[in-house]
């Protein structure tokens, strides 16, 4: 999986990509914030898979419902209650404060505007292989943890089967965790995380790690040490073993610091980060992920030989 990146440095992406000459059954997923058809055109010819992101956080698609007229019509035939949903979402402190059926039944809303957009694009003959959600937030492991796992679930059950009225078929989707939410797994299970696991594990084709290590130490050390989320999930129910094997290792370039996103911030040599990220990617694909992710190609990212460096690790794995 790639991605995040300006419309402008996917051309170098894809050169970049195709260059590396993954095996022939690699799966190459590309995509970035929002639906854009010229971009899923371009990463179609290409011979990869279109796959737009999505954030939970309140934004554009928080505002109101945008459909056609005649979607919105059959909506309103299949259930009168649809127009109360058609609106803005309540604030997220709102949400908050709100019932655990008032929060999911917006998630789902959420969720649902979506696939609103994939289907325009679908309808306008774009190839849209799969979703991102941006992300399993940190706080849904932490003091008002239930109330953002009731938010994330709606919006995951939106996402995967959309509004079947209008013809959307189950679709699943990469979804991007936390890191600091790695804690969940190791929650004793009651009915609302059962819940939250069971809705994960039908939505994902992939769980993405966000294990973004600074490039420093050991990698062996630290290849291990950021397997945590994954681990945890082996050591829980069947649900979450499921999890555990779709379990994707997410990385990042490394150049563009940022607060989470690790990388070379102690400034080493580009030959130094080549062999620690060489050595990470090789330990981790030991313990089984099934696949490797790389986010925010922007910026320092966006350079040529960046992308060709990273590409070039993730080639080693593959084969």
């Amino acid at each position: 999986m790639l991605s995040y990146f300006a419309p402008s440095a996917l051309p170098r992406l894809l050169a970049r990509t195709r260059a590396a000459g993954f095996p022939p059954r690699t799966r190459v997923y590309i995509g970035s914030y929002g639906v854009a058809e010229k971009l899923g055109a371009q990463i179609a010819e290409a011979g990869c898979r279109y796959a737009p992101m999505f954030e939970l956080r309140p934004g554009w698609y928080w505002e109101r419902r945008r459909v056609s007229r005649r979607d919105e019509r059959d909506l309103l035939a299949a259930s009168s209650s649809s127009v109360r949903l058609a609106g803005p979402l309540p604030s997220l402190p709102q949400l908050l404060r709100s019932t655990s059926a008032v929060r999911v039944r917006w998630g789902v809303e959420l969720g649902a505007r979506f696939r609103d957009e994939l289907r325009a694009a679908t309808r306008n003959g774009v190839e849209v292989a799969s979703w991102q959600l941006d992300e399993i937030l940190a706080e849904a492991a932490g003091p008002q943890g239930r109330a953002y796992r009731d938010l994330t679930r709606g919006t995951l059950r939106g996402l995967v089967f959309g509004r079947p009225v209008l013809g959307d078929r189950a679709q699943q989707g990469l979804v991007w965790w936390a890191h600091t939410a790695f804690t969940l797994p190791r929650r004793t299970i009651t009915a609302e995380l059962a819940a939250f696991w069971r809705i994960l594990n039908r939505a994902s084709l992939g769980l993405i790690g966000e294990e973004y290590p600074e490039f420093v130490g050991d990698p062996v050390v630290a290849a291990r040490a950021m397997g945590a989320g994954q681990r945890a999930l082996r050591r829980g129910g069947s649900v979450r073993q499921a999890l555990a094997r779709k379990y994707v290792a997410g990385l990042t370039p490394g150049y563009r610091l940022a607060a989470g996103l690790g990388g070379n911030t102690r400034g080493r040599s580009r030959q130094a980060v080549i062999r620690w990220r060489e050595v990470y990617v090789r330990t981790r694909a030991t313990s089984g992920p099934a696949g490797f992710a790389e986010f925010n190609f922007r910026y320092e990212n966006s350079r040529a030989w960046v992308m060709h460096d990273v590409l070039g690790a993730l080639r080693q794995v593959a084969r």
